[in-house]
């Protein structure tokens, strides 16, 4: 009855697809699917379930299409400099950044076109780099569940779980904190960022929509100063 009042369609045409004795028309996808906010992805899925062609596409970053919100990514990239930032594409590959984020992945062991997720689901701490990696790595499972529900995503989900199989969903910090931040030590310098992320929210094309930019910024002074020590400009 409540999927009917959203849908602003009878519970007995909602009982005639359930049971399959009425087809769906396209719009009535769309009326669903809206009821429900059903992500691009797979709003594609119940299209071809109910006979129709998908709508939407997967672009490559590389596309004209795609060129001027790529472009508007580069510049923010740019600008962020000193501070660390970078882009990742569906499968969270690292395909875009900044300066100084590309000599933090390499102090991290990885650079431009790996996998940061997966590099992170290997070696949580990041060849020690890391200090509180445990806080990091369950909230990255947490939030990766999340990510992987709402774009009906099979390999995201896998790498949810093997983070959290790992023990990490018994560590638990009580009263939780405003935010969990990356602690670093480079060098034996203390460096802790917080991380904000951006997103194309009004994207129609499935790369687009599913693109992710990271921008860190550090905490206080004392991680200002020792980020523009370890990586100067």
């Amino acid at each position: 009855m409540a999927l009917a009042l959203a849908a602003d369609v009878s519970t007995r045409h909602i009982s005639y697809l359930e049971t399959a004795k009425s087809r769906p028309s396209r719009d009535m996808v769309f009326r669903l699917a809206d009821a429900l906010t059903v992500p691009a992805n797979a709003r594609n899925e119940w299209l071809a379930a109910a006979g129709f062609a998908p709508m939407y596409e997967s672009r490559t970053i590389s596309s004209a299409e795609l060129a001027p919100f790529i472009d508007a990514v580069d510049r923010l990239l740019k600008r962020h400099d000193p501070y660390p930032g970078w882009l990742f594409d569906p499968g969270w590959q690292i395909v875009r950044a900044n300066d100084v984020g590309k000599q933090l992945l390499r102090r991290l062991g990885i650079s431009v076109g790996d996998n940061l997720i997966a590099a992170i689901a290997r070696d949580p701490t990041m060849g020690g780099a890391i200090v509180n990696w445990r806080e990091t790595a369950l909230h990255l499972a947490q939030w990766l569940k999340g990510e992987a529900h709402r774009r009906n995503d099979a390999d995201t989900l896998k790498i949810a779980e093997n983070l959290a199989a790992s023990g990490l969903e018994k560590f638990q910090v009580t009263p939780a904190p405003a935010a969990i931040n990356t602690e670093l030590s480079l060098d034996g310098h203390r460096i802790e960022l917080v991380s904000i992320q951006g997103a194309f929210h009004t994207a129609n094309d499935l790369t687009l929509a599913n693109l992710r930019m990271e921008l860190l910024f550090p905490v206080d002074a004392e991680s200002e100063r020792n980020l523009t020590e370890a990586f100067p400009q």
